[in-house]
C-alpha cells in the first residue's frame, strides 16, 4: 500500500483544525484541493476518515487510528528536518520570522535593516499575521508572540510587558473628554470578530452600553490610517500610539485597556543552528529596548 505524504499532511491539518478551510489556510491553497487531497487518501486506503456533517468533520475510529499513525510519521519527518537545520554551521540563508501586522511596521524593519548590514548574507522571510505562528510544523523559524507559549519542544524568552490603550485625533479627544459630564460613547474600530474584543474592553473598564463599533476590520493598519482620520478610537500598544504625531491617549495616564506580555520563541531543536541562533540572540536583545 502506498499513498502520497502531501495528501496525508492534509489529512492531518485538517483533522488538527477540524476544517478544510482552515487546513488549506495553513498549506496556502484552495479548500477544493485539501478536499481532493483528503479523498485522494481515503482511496489510497480503502477506509473513510472523516464523518461529515453540514458544517463539520468528525474522525471516522478509523480516521482516529490514521490520525495517531500519522502524527507519529510527521514527527519523524520534522525532526529529521530540524536535524540537518541544527547541522548548518554558516550564516548565509533564509530564516524565517513570524510576526503581527504592527511588528512587522513599525518594529522590524529598522532590525532588519540593521540585521542585515551585521550579516549581508543573511536573507529575512516574514511572515505576517495576527495569527500565532506555526512553529511545529516548520511555517517559521522564529516567532514574536504577544503571549506565552504553552507548546513542548519551544525555546522562548521574555521580552517585556507592555499596556494597550484607545487612540485618536486630538479633536476627537477632546470631545470624548467634553462629554465626561455624561457617559461618553467610545467610537471603537476594532475586529470582525467583536465577542472577545468586546470582553476586553469591558474588562478593561469600559461598560458595554459606552461601546460604538464605528468600523471592522481584521488588517491594524487601516485602524491607525482611519484613527487619524478621525473616524473612531484605534485599540494599540500604548507605547506605539504615542508615537504616532497624529494620534493621542483618549484614557487617561495610568488607564491601560489591558496589558500584555511579549515573547520571542524558536523550536528547541534550532538552537545549535548557527544562523537561527545568530537571529534570534539580535532579535531578543534589540526588540527587548522597545516593548
Amino acid at each position: 500500500m502506498d499513498f502520497d505524504w502531501d495528501d496525508a499532511k492534509a489529512f492531518l491539518l485538517t483533522a488538527e483544525t477540524g476544517s478544510l478551510t482552515a487546513a488549506a489556510k495553513q498549506l496556502r491553497t484552495s479548500q477544493p484541493t485539501i478536499g481532493r487531497r483528503v479523498a485522494a487518501l481515503e482511496e489510497s486506503l480503502g477506509i473513510v476518515l472523516f464523518e461529515r456533517s453540514k458544517n463539520s468533520l468528525f474522525l471516522t475510529p478509523q480516521g482516529e487510528r490514521i490520525f495517531q499513525a500519522l502524527q507519529g510519521m510527521e514527527q519523524v519527518a520534522n525532526d529529521t528536518i530540524l536535524v540537518a537545520k541544527g547541522a548548518t554551521e554558516s550564516l548565509p540563508g533564509v530564516v524565517t520570522i513570524a510576526s503581527s501586522q504592527i511588528d512587522a511596521v513599525f518594529r522590524l524593519p529598522a532590525l532588519i535593516a540593521e540585521l542585515k548590514k551585521l550579516e549581508p548574507t543573511l536573507q529575512i522571510k516574514l511572515e505576517v499575521s495576527n495569527d500565532s505562528a506555526d512553529l511545529i510544523h516548520r511555517n517559521a523559524d522564529i516567532a514574536i508572540r504577544n503571549f506565552r507559549p504553552t507548546e513542548e519542544n519551544l525555546i522562548i524568552r521574555k521580552l517585556g510587558d507592555a499596556q494597550v490603550s484607545l487612540f485618536g485625533t486630538p479633536q476627537l479627544c477632546t470631545s470624548l473628554n467634553l462629554q465626561k459630564k455624561t457617559i461618553p460613547t467610545f467610537p471603537i474600530i476594532g475586529f470582525i470578530g467583536t465577542d472577545y474584543l468586546t470582553q476586553v474592553l469591558i474588562d478593561g473598564g469600559i461598560a458595554k452600553d459606552q461601546i460604538n463599533y464605528v468600523c471592522l476590520s481584521d488588517f491594524q493598519l487601516t485602524h491607525i490610517e482611519l484613527a487619524k482620520r478621525g473616524l473612531g478610537l484605534a485599540i494599540l500598544p500604548t507605547n506605539l500610539g504615542k508615537e504616532i504625531p497624529e494620534l493621542e491617549c483618549a484614557l487617561p495616564e495610568e488607564h491601560s485597556v489591558y496589558d500584555y506580555s511579549t515573547w520571542l520563541v524558536c523550536h528547541s531543536e534550532l538552537r545549535h543552528n548557527r544562523r537561527i541562533r545568530f537571529v534570534y540572540e539580535f532579535l531578543a536583545e534589540r526588540l527587548a529596548r522597545t516593548v
